[in-house]
């Protein structure tokens, strides 16, 4: 392109051009503006979680000297929905699966109430394999000349009672991981139907769920949990199972579109939502090393808009590699650790935490529409039109300054949270939806929002503030030395706040004093204690209270 011809417009154009290129060389760049708008009564598919597994490698999280501080960031900080876990019932002669009961019972801990489990199968024991074996591939063994169905239905209700003594009972269930996949590891090749000397996923299916239904009180079957939704994979094993027997749609993403390029999945996504709009989709299972932090936020935000997923699972919550959630080390070699405390949080950790942290199950997703090709907008909304969530990516190298319609929400309290590449899951402070919002290049910004749907808050409606206090964020946490607490108290009172120990132990307490209602933040200084998790608490002298866990690093 040439920037100059000879006549005086010319000149004036590659003057400006000149003029502009040494503002971005002097760092002044140019901030583009997009407008954004939210319809929080037009809904669409109902949130059923967000989470990952911990299956691999689950043994050297329960053995590791710092787990406590690992529960606490794979299951209350990172707001995890669902945890899957592999059914390996039967695959010895000893305990299985040792560690899924305190993993599971931590992550109850942690979050204040049960998780929702969701059981996956990478083979049936080897006695119900052709070749003998969980791993290698095989399909199910025969039994007088024909697949033995039965026998695997059987094992799925035996195992179901067997785990539930553990304290362990699914929500969902899928029989069958990546059923027509092999591999040298746990696998099983069950066809979509009986052919070529295969097992077939639909006679499978069909057995499981009568057995269960035999059983009571089964759980919600997900069906068919294919590699990915590229080839038609997903269609042709639809093409023969019951759909009557499932209560949605599971499958992966390791095919149907480009990690490096996430747009690549809009086609199969959308055949997705519109062949299969019946029932709610699950995305049980992705990671690639290709989707960086940013691609892997990208990808959430396009199974959630274009496929309308009521679910989205990682593959590792935690794992020994960098492209899970928390990276653990192995903890009986702590010479080798790459940080002191052997575990860190990943890129893709903190771009989950965009989405899981602050979406919860049984809200909706709304319509939410933006100007700008630069900007990925999406917006969900509790059932009860309390809390509203928005998430948005800026996928260009070009900061962008964005205006938002809340389309009649109103507003009562909001703040904003940010992931870049220099920021990570950093509380920003208070939304003004008066003011444009600053959008950096290649970020993810959520904000979160108190309110409701309807009439103005304060025009003779209710405010729907909380009538109990509430520690609103705290940040930075995990901090070192100091942090600072934002909270709510719905009537003037006398106030502290106090931490103490996983154990209940009073460790510090910090007097704000008398304060009125409403907003309010203080600074706490953390100096002299020790790494780990704390419980903060609010206080006052109504008796009313509020808590979050907090973590001191060193």
């Amino acid at each position: 392109m040439h920037l100059y011809s000879g006549n005086s417009n010319s000149r004036l154009s590659a003057r400006m051009a000149v003029f502009f290129a040494f503002c971005v060389l002097l760092g002044g760049g140019i901030v583009h503006s997009a407008t954004g708008s939210f319809a929080p009564a037009e809904t669409h598919q109902t949130i059923e979680g967000f989470g990952g597994s911990a299956y691999y490698y689950d043994n050297w999280l329960t053995a590791h000297p710092y787990k406590e501080d690992i529960y606490y960031y794979m299951f209350e900080d990172l707001g995890t929905d669902i945890l899957r876990f592999g059914n390996q019932y039967g695959h010895s002669a000893g305990a299985f699966n040792p560690h899924s009961p305190e993993i599971a019972a931590a992550a109850e801990d942690y979050l204040g109430h049960p998780v929702k489990i969701l059981f996956s199968s990478w083979s049936p024991p080897a006695y119900l394999k052709s070749n003998n074996s969980t791993k290698n591939g095989g399909t199910l063994v025969k039994k007088d000349g024909h697949f033995d169905y039965a026998g695997y239905g059987q094992y799925w209700a035996e195992s179901l009672d067997a785990y539930e003594e553990l304290g362990i009972v699914p929500e969902y269930v899928s029989i069958q991981n990546e059923p027509g996949y092999v591999d040298t590891w746990e696998t099983c090749e069950l066809l979509e139907t009986e052919k070529n000397g295969k097992a077939g996923y639909d006679s499978a299916l069909n057995a499981v769920y009568d057995a269960l239904q035999a059983r009571g009180n089964p759980p919600k079957l997900l069906a068919s949990e294919v590699l990915g939704i590229g080839y038609n994979l997903f269609q042709n094993y639809a093409r023969y199972f019951n759909h009557d027997q499932v209560f949605g749609y599971a499958h992966h993403l390791y095919h149907g579109g480009d990690p490096k390029h996430p747009d690549a999945f809009l086609p199969a996504m959308k055949a997705m939502a519109s062949g299969f709009g019946d029932k709610p989709r699950f995305q049980t299972e992705y990671s690639n090393g290709d989707a960086d932090w940013l691609n892997t936020a990208w990808i959430m935000h396009n199974s959630l808009v274009y496929e309308e997923v009521s679910a989205y699972l990682h593959w590792g919550l935690m794992w020994p590699g960098d492209n899970e959630l928390v990276k653990i080390d192995n903890p009986w070699n702590s010479s080798g650790w790459e940080t002191s405390d052997g575990f860190s949080l990943t890129g893709r950790y903190y771009a989950f935490r965009q989405f899981s942290k602050f979406i919860d199950p049984g809200w909706k997703r709304i319509t939410a529409d933006v100007d700008s090709k630069n900007i990925r907008l999406s917006a969900y909304i509790s059932a009860d039109g309390d809390s509203l969530t928005a998430v948005i990516l800026n996928v260009s190298q070009t900061d962008e300054s964005l205006s938002l319609d809340l389309g009649g929400y109103q507003m009562a309290y909001g703040s904003v949270i940010r992931t870049s590449e220099t920021e990570f899951g950093e509380d920003l402070g208070a939304f003004d939806p008066s003011s444009p919002l600053d959008v950096p290049a290649r970020s993810i910004t959520t904000i979160c929002m108190t309110g409701q749907t309807g009439s103005a808050v304060g025009s003779g409606g209710s405010s729907r503030l909380p009538g109990t206090p509430v520690i609103q964020s705290i940040f930075p946490n995990p901090f070192n030395p100091s942090t600072v607490v934002c909270f709510y108290i719905p009537a003037s009172a006398q106030t502290r706040l106090v931490l103490s120990d996983l154990r209940g132990r009073e460790i510090r307490t910090f007097l704000p004093g008398a304060l009125h209602a409403g907003q309010h933040s203080v600074q706490l200084d953390g100096s002299g204690l020790a790494s780990g998790v704390y419980v903060l608490q609010l206080r006052t002298n109504t008796g009313l209270t509020a808590g979050r866990k907090v973590c001191v690093v060193r």
